[in-house]
């Protein structure tokens, strides 16, 4: 079965779940794991460098940033880990599915564990493509999308959306 097992973690509500289901599915399978979280650096792409003085300021803000949502995700998986638990850790910079892909092939893992929605949201989803979708796309091993647990079944949905409807 699975030998390797990389979890893909952005310190949201919903990685909490990934990092959990995929800890429960090493230990079952006696697997070794890795633990990824990639500091997004896409955003800090649109700061404005035109201006010499301006670039500077931003610079610097930028390495601010990146290194406050470093720290973010230090302090995440470190809360998220118990004592029986000894992944190894790989935080990474870059654009997060990208990043994920390459520390996968060069962990030589059998399969990624990914959330379906991580801090961006559906709204991030929406303007930037899904970074579980591009994963599922581009990976050699297998990719297990864990669900939110506030996603709503299709008949969950579908009931709501009856059962809301005005009365005549």
């Amino acid at each position: 079965m699975y030998k390797k097992i990389l979890i893909a973690v952005d310190g949201s509500e919903m990685s909490e779940n990934v990092f959990n289901k995929g800890m429960e599915l090493a230990k079952l399978l006696n697997a070794k794991t890795c633990v990824t979280a990639v500091v997004d650096t896409t955003t800090t792409y649109n700061f404005p460098t035109s201006m010499e003085e301006t670039g500077t300021i931003f610079v610097g803000t930028e390495m601010e940033l990146m290194k406050a949502q470093e720290k973010m995700l230090r302090d995440f998986i470190k809360r998220m880990l118990k004592e029986h638990y000894e992944p190894e850790i790989e935080i990474r910079y870059g654009i997060p599915h990208k990043e994920i892909y390459a520390c996968a092939e060069e962990w030589e893992a059998d399969l990624l564990i990914i959330g379906s929605h991580g801090k961006g949201g559906w709204i991030s989803d929406l303007l930037f493509g899904s970074t579980a979708e591009k994963l599922l796309k581009m990976s050699k091993c297998d990719v297990m999308i864990v669900k939110s647990r506030k996603a709503k079944s299709v008949d969950e949905t579908h009931s709501s959306s009856v059962q809301g409807g005005s009365k005549s």
